[in-house]
This record gives C-alpha cells, structure tokens and sequence, in this order.
C-alpha cells in the first residue's frame, strides 16, 4: 500500500472515535428503543469508513469480514459507475484516490447504496414480514454510510496524498501522516486522547439539543485543531 494513504483500522478507529461523543449524546436523550437506531448507525457508519477504498486491491475492506462489502461495493458500484463515467469525462480513471475521494463520490456512494438497502427493506418489510419497526432499522445503516465516507475523506486529508474534495477540480489538501510510520499512530492517538476526552464530557453532561449542537460543534473544532497540529504530532 502507498505510504502516503492512510490504513483500513485506522479509518475504523478514528470513524468511531469521531461519531462517539454525538453518539453519546444522543444515546442519552433517545428512549431507549432508540439505541437499536443507534447501533445501525454505527454499523453503516463503519461500513462507509472503509468503502472509498474500494478502489484499492490491498485495502482492508477487500479482505477477512469486511471482504463480501468491498467486492460488492467494487464490482457492482466502483466498476460499472467508472466505466459509464468514463465516457462522459476523460478526468475519471480506475486509480485510487480518484473521483470516490471526493464528495462526487460520496453523492454517488448514497445514491447508489439505497438501492439495495431499499431491496433488504422490502424483502424484510413485505416477503420475510419482519416487523415494519425492524425493518425500517436497515435505513439506519444506509444513514450512516455517506457519514462515515466523510469521515474517510477527512482522514484522508491528514496523509501526504491528500482529497481533492471537489475532483476533478480544486487543489488536493494533504497533511504529513504516512501509512504504517509512527506519524499514522501517533495521529490515531491523537484522535483517541482528544475524542475520548469529550466522549466522557458528553456522558457527564445533561443531554440537551443544546449540549448536542456543543458536541457537534467542538467535534468539528478538534478535527481542525488536530489537522493543524498534524505537522507537529507527525513527527513527535
């Protein structure tokens, strides 16, 4: 894998770690039938922090139990949708780090991962007659899908490669971590210190939509504040 990209457990570990204190948050102001909510959130979540990778051979959703994932999203999303593409804009290439790490590609991505969400909900809704509730669990997952993504391409953002956000246009915006050196690690830390502090904050605090738009607030200031200090954790 190129040193310049970030690795698969990273994107999972610093994903969750960015969703934890909303989750938290909201974990304490939803009834408590509102944690299944939460969970496939979550799921979806994990789900789009691997699926921009798609367009890797060696990346960790093409692999182990994310592996089903990846050779959907890559046979039946990446593949088809860069060879119509293709046609239409001599920009779009099969290459990594190309028009999925863009916000193109996230509009695409949920876009496209509503069709066969809708197929699970109406197998489960009006053929397996799973309770209609239960069922409409699984748009949770396709909810969290585009967010993960975002967050893919966020961390993306802290590697020497960089997201061109509005590909084919604009500049790549790139920080100074690499794939596997003890600047990827000590940025996760980062992630793990800071995150987990305001994890516990969220939990002490009274759940409130005031105290969520707080969250969400510092949640994007921390992000800023670790991307600009990327240099300096990069080389601690």
């Amino acid at each position: 894998m190129d040193v310049s990209v970030m690795r698969g457990e990273s994107h999972l570990t610093v994903s969750v770690l960015m969703a934890l204190p909303t989750t938290m948050v909201l974990f304490n102001m939803l009834p408590s039938a509102g944690f299944n909510a939460l969970i496939y959130v979550l799921g979806g979540l994990m789900i789009g922090s691997l699926l921009p990778d798609v367009d890797a051979s060696d990346s960790k959703i093409m692999y182990g139990s994310w592996k089903g994932i990846g050779l959907f999203g890559k046979y039946l999303f990446y593949k088809p949708m860069t060879w119509i593409l293709r046609k239409h804009s001599e920009a779009i290439k099969d290459e990594h780090r190309g028009y999925l790490h863009s916000l193109f590609g996230c509009l695409l991505a949920a876009l496209f991962f509503a069709i066969p969400i809708g197929i699970i909900f109406v197998l489960t809704a009006y053929v397996w007659l799973v309770p209609f509730e239960l069922s409409l669990l699984i748009w949770y997952v396709w909810l969290g899908i585009p967010i993960g993504f975002l967050m893919h391409l966020v961390e993306d953002g802290f590697t020497k490669s960089g997201v061109r956000w509005f590909f084919p246009r604009g500049k790549a915006y790139s920080g100074h971590a690499s794939t596997g050196k003890k600047s990827e690690y000590n940025l996760v830390t980062a992630f793990f210190v800071t995150f987990g502090l305001l994890t516990v904050v969220a939990y002490m605090v009274a759940a409130s939509l005031m105290t969520l738009f707080a969250v969400l607030l510092l949640s994007v200031v921390l992000v800023g504040v670790l991307f600009a200090a990327n240099r300096f954790i990069s080389k601690i």
